[in-house]
């Protein structure tokens, strides 16, 4: 099975070109909600807690450094997380097992959260590499992987993507009708002419020859997929994602991180 994925400026390319009108929106301030986003990984435990923001600030969220968090295992195992410089809660050397069951509580302002959720098996990435096709006569960089799905069971996925350790793009998916098989996903990455161009707009999206590129594929629960196309979904809307806890939501995954680095990608002649 092959998946294709484009980030949002690819779909709105064929949708927004031929007009453009100013709309005047009226929205109304909300209470700042609390936003919890959890992982427990085989390498690391790890939660962040940020509020939210109206749509007129720009800022990115400030991680709250006040919060108690802890995770509790199935197996009794009790975690008091710390708060670290980069606004991250962790668990120092300690890293989740395949199977277990873990609980995750957050106290903060007088209100507490809690989700759990049990860690799932990891699958490997056995291929990974960039494409330059031609699409409509424009050029697309394309970074393409592989991997050997997990048989016999309903698997979700998210693939993040790091460009020189920051993120780049992200998104969940799913294997129903693929059970055990290799799937392939393409993710449209920029256009040979936005690199051309290289406008400040674009520098997001653009990759650079000598960039580092590293993706981490997840496996994840269906609670946790549903959570997190919603936030796709709210996105591009600018709604709100549907909570799997008050307040919040908690991710509990596995993965594997693989990098690559950016070839020169433009083809004289072509």
């Amino acid at each position: 099975m092959r998946y294709i994925f484009y980030s949002l400026w690819a779909c709105l390319l064929f949708v927004f070109t031929a007009c453009e009108k100013e709309i005047e929106m009226n929205y109304r301030s909300v209470e700042p909600l609390y936003v919890v986003e959890g992982r427990v990984t085989n390498e690391v435990i790890e939660v962040l807690v940020t509020v939210t923001r109206d749509m007129d600030d720009g800022s990115n969220p400030a991680a709250q450094d006040d919060a108690v968090v802890t995770v509790t295992a199935g197996n009794g195992d009790h975690f008091l997380l710390s708060f670290e410089p980069d606004g991250y809660y962790r668990a120092a050397g300690v890293t989740g097992t395949v199977g277990e069951n873990y609980l995750l509580t957050v106290a903060v302002d007088g209100k507490e959260f809690a989700s759990e959720s049990v860690m799932h098996e990891a699958t490997g990435i056995d291929e990974l590499y960039f494409q330059w096709p031609k699409v409509m006569g424009e050029r697309l960089v394309i970074l393409t992987f592989s991997f050997e799905d997990i048989p016999g069971e309903e698997n979700y996925y998210c693939y993040r993507i790091y460009r020189n350790g920051e993120n780049y793009r992200w998104n969940v998916f799913h294997d129903r009708g693929n059970d055990g098989q290799v799937i392939t996903l393409d993710i449209v990455c920029m256009t040979e002419q936005m690199a051309e161009d290289n406008k400040e707009d674009d520098w997001d999206d653009i990759l650079y020859e000598g960039d580092v590129v590293e993706i981490e594929l997840q496996t994840i629960d269906k609670r946790t997929y549903d959570y997190l196309f919603s936030v796709g979904l709210s996105d591009a809307a600018s709604m709100n994602p549907v909570d799997i806890l008050p307040g919040g939501a908690s991710v509990i995954l596995r993965r594997m991180l693989l990098p690559v680095r950016v070839p020169y990608f433009r083809m004289p002649g072509s």
